[in-house]
């Protein structure tokens, strides 16, 4: 069976790198650069990958649980999977009524771990990178803004029907989200569209012994602080996102 101070140990190694060169509102800020923020992201991504190999190495059977007969499977395993999907953002408050945005869907990818207690519970988290745009409108102007985004979940999944149904909730941390957009050659920051704090749910459904369909919804705790032709105001937004996962 798997060690679950490793996992513990590989989650909190990206952490303190994401919190150590960014400190987490670094990433965030709109004076920041976006060749310095794919920097960090780059990071992340070795790391996660670095540990997914070591214990894919060290776990290699068990590891592979779906392959084990039933009455022989271990209690705590290791999971881990690459995915793609869509994300659609839905504005819900505008604190300035002549401002319009008009969300686009966006493209994610992400890199997941979690470790399986048993056959019905599972603590899932990963990286979790966005790029899309949104239109942003006045009665005077219109841009496309794009945007930025880097997320970590953790979650808690139920599994049941042998793994085929997955629900899961958590809360979800925004490390970066950032917009920006030109104007008469000048690049203008938009800022964040995603808070750092922001609650997590979904529902998975299994394809196979590798493949996995999910949809979740992402709730934001606090409001964005936005700059756009020189006014600020606040923003609220959802997001729903759906995609395929390959599992090993």
């Amino acid at each position: 069976s798997l060690d679950f101070g490793n996992f513990i140990k590989y989650l909190l190694n990206i952490l303190v790198i994401l919190v150590k060169v960014s400190n987490f509102e670094g990433l965030t800020n709109v004076n920041m650069g976006m060749k310095s923020k794919f920097r960090y992201i780059i990071v992340a991504m070795i790391v996660a990958a670095a540990c997914a190999v070591g214990s894919t190495r060290a776990q290699a059977q068990a590891s592979n649980y779906a392959f084990y007969p039933k009455e022989d499977k271990p209690k705590v395993h290791m999971e881990w999977g690459v995915g793609v999907g869509a994300t659609y953002t839905g504005m819900t408050e505008i604190s300035v009524p002549i401002v319009d945005l008009k969300p686009r869907f966006s493209i994610a990818g992400h890199f997941d771990m979690a470790v399986c207690i048993g056959r019905n519970f599972a603590i899932e988290t990963e990286i979790h990178y966005e790029g899309g745009s949104i239109n942003v409108a006045t009665p005077n102007d219109s841009h496309k803004v794009q945007t930025r985004t880097l997320d970590i979940p953790v979650l808690l999944s139920l599994r049941l029907a042998s793994d085929v149904i997955r629900i899961n909730a958590g809360p979800l941390f925004t490390v970066m989200s950032n917009a920006q957009y030109t104007d008469n050659s000048e690049t203008m920051f938009f800022g964040p569209t995603s808070p750092t704090w922001n609650v997590a749910a979904g529902i998975g459904i299994g394809l196979g012994r590798h493949f996995l369909l999910e949809a979740r919804y992402v709730y934001p705790l606090k409001r964005c602080i936005n700059q756009f032709e020189g006014m600020e105001f606040t923003t609220r937004a959802y997001r729903v996102t759906a995609g395929v996962t390959l599992l090993f």
